[in-house]
C-alpha cells in the first residue's frame, strides 16, 4: 500500500522523465522547423485575438525551443493589447509586468494577470484533460488559479507534445486549450474557455 507521499514522489519521477524527453526532443529540432512552427503558432494567436478582441494577453518571453516568440508580443503590442510577462519571484510565484519591444515596465504584482482577457502558457506538454507539462517549479499553477473563470488559458505547443494523458497532482490547474502548429484546439472539459470569442 502507497501512501500519500509515496504517490506524490513517483508522480514527480513520471513528471521528471517525460520533462527530459520533451527537452531533448525540442532540442534536437532544427532552427527552420522552430521557426515555423513559431510563425504558424503565431498566425493562430493573431487570428484569435483579431476574432476575440483581446485587450491585455499575459504571455511569456520564450527560451530557445519554445514555440512561444517575442515577434508575437510585438505584434500583439503592435495592435495595441497589453501584454504582460511573468518575473519569478524567489519563491517562485509569478509577478507581471507589461511588455515593450524595448524593455518591461514596473512590477504590477501576482494578481496583475486577473486583468488579462487570454493567457498564453508555457507547457512542454498537455494531455486531453488539460494537464499541462511545465517545468517543475509549480509558478504558473499558482497564476492561473488567480485567472478569472471565463478567461481563455492556453498552452503553446509544438506538434506532438498534446498526448492523452500525464501524471497529475492536486494543485495542478488545467489549461482550456492549446495552440499547436497545426491550429487552435479546445479541450473537451473546457470547450467554453477555449473557444470563448
Amino acid at each position: 500500500m502507497h501512501d500519500a507521499g509515496s504517490a506524490r514522489t513517483a508522480s514527480a519521477a513520471d513528471k521528471a522523465v517525460l520533462r527530459r524527453r520533451y527537452l531533448e526532443a525540442r532540442a534536437a529540432l532544427p532552427v527552420a522547423a522552430l521557426d515555423e512552427a513559431r510563425a504558424a503558432v503565431r498566425a493562430h494567436v493573431l487570428e484569435r485575438q483579431a476574432e476575440s478582441g483581446w485587450r491585455c494577453v499575459a504571455g511569456y518571453i520564450p527560451l530557445r525551443t519554445e514555440p512561444g516568440s517575442l515577434e508575437l508580443l510585438a505584434a500583439l503590442r503592435a495592435r495595441d493589447v497589453d501584454v504582460l510577462v511573468p518575473i519569478t519571484l524567489p519563491d517562485r510565484d509569478l509577478d507581471w509586468a507589461r511588455w515593450e519591444p524595448d524593455g518591461l515596465g514596473p512590477a504590477l504584482g501576482v494578481g496583475a494577470i486577473g486583468r488579462a482577457d487570454a493567457v498564453l502558457v508555457p507547457a512542454l506538454a498537455v494531455a486531453d484533460d488539460g494537464i499541462r507539462l511545465g517545468r517543475g517549479g509549480g509558478s504558473y499553477d499558482r497564476a492561473l488559479s488567480r485567472v478569472g473563470p471565463r478567461v481563455a488559458t492556453v498552452a503553446l505547443l509544438h506538434a506532438g507534445e498534446r498526448v492523452a494523458r500525464l501524471p497529475r497532482d492536486p494543485w495542478d490547474v488545467p489549461v482550456a486549450g492549446v495552440v499547436a502548429p497545426t491550429g487552435w484546439e479546445r479541450l473537451a472539459e473546457h470547450t467554453d474557455l477555449a473557444n470563448r470569442d
